[in-house]
């Protein structure tokens, strides 16, 4: 009898902790997708972030689970964006196209937090809330990446120059010409 317990509470256990990790990788991959159509300005955008996180806060079981994924969310978002700056913008135009027509887009989002996804399943918050709350559209959050981004830049460009990576470089580069 202890062992069937004890069984079901690991299959139990390894079954939240499955969910738990599906969990994370969808808010992953949301905040990875929103990043890129931050930084490539899909028209798209405001409506996809709005949705992305009442995903985020609806989906979740509980607080921990919602702090955990807000955090990832962030974190993919923030990677993708910086990515997406480092490369120069490349491909924005077939990203921004892929971005707007995005199923995300088909899902129903209603005022106490419930989602209607598009394949007609419904996701109830644990508790209600304004769903207009999750998303501030007047954060200026493309101006902020920005200026994170240019300000890790010059720091890697100060580094560079402290190091002599510059001078090393002509100095290969004039030798190579001869």
């Amino acid at each position: 009898m202890k062992k069937s317990i004890s069984l079901a509470a690991i299959l139990l256990l390894g079954a939240v902790s499955v969910a738990q990790a599906d969990y994370i990788e969808d808010v992953k991959n949301l905040g990875y997708a929103s990043g890129e159509g931050l930084a490539c300005g899909a028209s798209r955008y405001e409506a996809y972030e709005l949705v992305a996180r009442a995903y985020l806060v609806s989906s979740a079981r509980s607080d921990k689970e919602q702090a955990e994924g807000m955090y990832a969310y962030n974190t993919a978002k923030a990677g993708a964006y910086m990515r997406k700056r480092a490369d120069g913008l490349l491909g924005c135009s077939e990203i921004n196209e892929r971005f707007n027509k995005q199923k995300i887009f088909k899902t129903k989002l209603y005022k106490n937090g419930t989602l209607k996804m598009p394949d007609g399943k419904i996701i109830k918050p644990r508790q209600k809330y304004d769903a207009t709350l999750v998303y501030d559209r007047n954060s200026n959050e493309r101006e902020r990446l920005n200026a994170y981004y240019d300000k890790l830049l010059a720091k890697k460009k100060q580094q560079a120059r402290k190091e002599g990576i510059y001078e090393k470089i002509k100095r290969a580069q004039s030798e190579a010409s001869r």
